[in-house]
């Protein structure tokens, strides 16, 4: 079908105008807090200035875009007809993209967390919730078999990282048949293709054994259910189906991360809302608030997730005798605030210092503190330290918290932004590995990297290959250009009075790396929303399909 775009710019609504504003703000927020040690160096003067330039500037780029992409003219499309063997083509070619590196890493590249992880499937390590106990029962299901089929832990990693590498491929290869039944145009589905087989990003991660490739998978399907079933509607077809395949993947997703029952909470809050509210006048001409109608079966769904969720975290992981995190674990943003007002100038009491030294001695522990990374004093208060006071104690440290804050907010403000700065910041400090901190590290089960098929030539190119991807990477995006691209998305859709649903699980993802990620700018954290913005981008920009349109 022949596409002609036409372009008709409107001048904006006054409520248009308006609405661009916080998303401005936010940019220029981002911009100046994410060049903190540059904006320390200047005078009040200077700043002002660049957060005028910076609030203009975002403010016109977003208006300028807004007015472009809503003033585009084009016929709408027709949804395809779904065929069922394009989806297994799909699948099949992300496969074939993907079974390069499985068999040049062969059984797949291992980790620190999955070594744990596996001692715990074999019994020599207590189970622990630490990494969530669901992946790891998950993971046992799949290590065993290839244990027990060919009798190696070599085996038994190689039949749980194919078996990963397969998943990922149909998930993918699902969304680009929805993306095609949807109609969006070939150029995209091609770009989305590319995005989802060809990328080296995630052909390289479906071999990482993991948490993030399935907890990934898990998300993306919540955030589309998110945006395409609505289950209260009364013309929903497949009503019972819809629910059970959005209580199954809610509840996948509180269990496979540890900020995933965040996430869900977060994201079935704002579906409420929205669903109760209206955006119509009625015949007044008031502008209506509520509907008046509570969305039963969306709140039973989720009341079922979380009493699941809750059953799982209490009586069975206890029955299981599984040890939960430990306390410090969860203690990021406070513990890294509270350090950063005591050792970089603010004002604690005597009484306050000593509530630290419990913790950990106060004297040694600025030998420590990395104001980007947690991980140094977390483990040094586990090894020297004695979190169980905190544990003991919580509402006492709980105020400590608060009362050095309100004194000293600019050393909080400090400490939030260097914690987490990679993940809404243009640009960050350090070289950012997407893929080059997974590889093949010793374990205690023999298990060793075994190339299958490809020679060591062919390796050595390979490795070329992807340090190179890795370097361009490096040069033209970043975790925090994965955010800002968000917040346009959201900004536009706001811009043409469109629902922004689909982007809540990632905004709520956003939010818990703000208040607990340990590293400034990991990309597996955030790797959910990269994986996502070939369906974010399709919904946001693409043409509206003819059942959507007005």
């Amino acid at each position: 079908m022949g596409m002609k775009t036409q372009y008709k710019l409107h001048i904006p609504a006054r409520r248009q105008l308006l609405g661009l504003i916080p998303f401005a703000l936010f940019y220029c927020a981002a911009a100046i807090l994410g060049q903190l040690e540059k904006a320390r160096t200047l005078g009040a003067l200077q700043n002002l200035g660049r957060i005028v330039a910076w609030f203009c500037g975002s403010y016109a780029v977003l208006l300028a875009l807004c007015m472009v992409f809503s003033g585009r003219k084009e016929k709408v499309r027709k949804h395809r007809a779904g065929r069922w063997y394009l989806y297994v083509l799909f699948a099949v070619l992300c496969l074939l993209c993907y079974m390069p590196y499985y068999l040049m890493y062969y059984p797949g590249w291992l980790n620190n967390d999955a070594v744990w992880q596996i001692e715990q499937i074999l019994g020599w390590a207590p189970g622990s919730n630490h990494h969530p106990y669901f992946h790891t029962l998950l993971m046992k299901c799949f290590f065993l078999v290839g244990y027990r089929v060919s009798g190696t832990y070599t085996g038994g990693a190689a039949f749980y990282t194919f078996c990963q590498v397969a998943v990922m491929a149909m998930v993918f290869a699902f969304f680009l048949y929805w993306l095609y039944r949807r109609g969006t145009h070939l150029l995209w589905l091609t770009v989305a293709f590319l995005f989802y087989a060809v990328l080296p990003i995630n052909g390289m991660l479906t071999i990482c054994m993991g948490k993030d490739e399935f907890f990934t998978a898990a998300l993306l399907f919540f955030a589309w259910m998110t945006m395409e079933f609505d289950l209260d509607a009364e013309t929903c077809e497949k009503g019972w189906a819809k629910t059970t395949a959005y209580f199954m993947v809610g509840l996948l997703v509180c269990l496979l991360r540890s900020n995933g029952i965040f996430i869900f909470l977060g994201t079935v809050l704002a579906s409420l809302f929205a669903k109760m509210s209206v955006s119509s006048r009625g015949v007044s001409g008031r502008r209506k608030i509520w509907q008046g109608k509570f969305p039963v079966r969306t709140a039973a769904c989720a009341g079922a997730v979380l009493l699941c969720y809750m059953i799982w975290q209490g009586p069975i992981l206890r029955a299981l005798h599984v040890e939960p995190p430990d306390t410090i674990e969860s203690l990021t943003m406070p513990t890294q605030h509270i350090l950063c007002a005591y050792l970089k100038g603010g004002h604690l009491t005597e009484e306050e210092i000593g509530m630290i030294d419990q913790v950990a001695p106060a004297d040694q522990i600025g030998e420590y503190y990395n104001p980007w990374l947690f991980d140094l004093v977390k483990n040094y208060i586990r090894e020297q330290g004695d979190q169980q006071v905190i544990a003991d104690h919580k509402w006492d440290y709980f105020k400590l918290w608060l009362k050095v804050g309100l004194r000293n907010p600019f050393q909080y403000l400090v400490a939030e932004v260097r914690q987490t700065t990679g993940y809404w910041a243009m640009y960050v400090k350090d070289y950012e590995y997407v893929y080059g901190e997974y590889y093949m590290v010793d374990n205690p089960f023999g298990i060793e990297a075994q190339r299958k098929l490809f020679t060591y030539d062919n390796e050595l190119a390979m490795h070329d290959f992807l340090m190179g991807f890795q370097d361009l990477y490096n040069k033209v995006w970043s975790l925090g250009l994965n955010t800002w691209l968000m917040v346009f998305g959201i900004a536009y859709l706001a811009y043409t009075r469109r629902s922004a649903m689909v982007y809540v699980p990632f905004i709520m993802l956003l939010v818990t790396l703000l208040l607990a990620a340990p590293v400034y700018n990991e990309f597996r954290y955030a790797y959910g929303l990269f994986a996502a913005f070939p369906i974010l981008l399709a919904h946001t920009f693409g043409r509206v399909p003819i059942e959507q349109a007005d």
